[in-house]
């Protein structure tokens, strides 16, 4: 849910709240579903898969990510 609001003075008001999204989120078990971006105005969140889950029995880890990624497209 979301509400917009207005701060008058020293008075707080708060509109109706309404629904954020129609969208289904993945619940990830943890307190928090979402990242907040630094600059306040986007977030990360997992939209749900409606689709037939399937097995995940896969890891992938990357090593040393940043020494890639300097080879790849190194800084000017």
């Amino acid at each position: 849910m979301v509400a917009t609001h207005k701060v008058e003075g020293n008075t707080f008001r708060a509109d109706k709240p309404q629904l954020w999204s129609e969208t289904q989120f993945t619940d990830r078990g943890i307190d928090r579903n979402y990242d907040l971006h630094p600059d306040g105005e986007r977030l990360a969140i997992l939209k749900a898969n409606n689709e037939q889950s399937e097995k995940l029995d896969q890891v992938t880890f990357i090593f040393n990510f940043f020494d890639e990624l300097r080879r790849i497209a190194p800084s000017k």
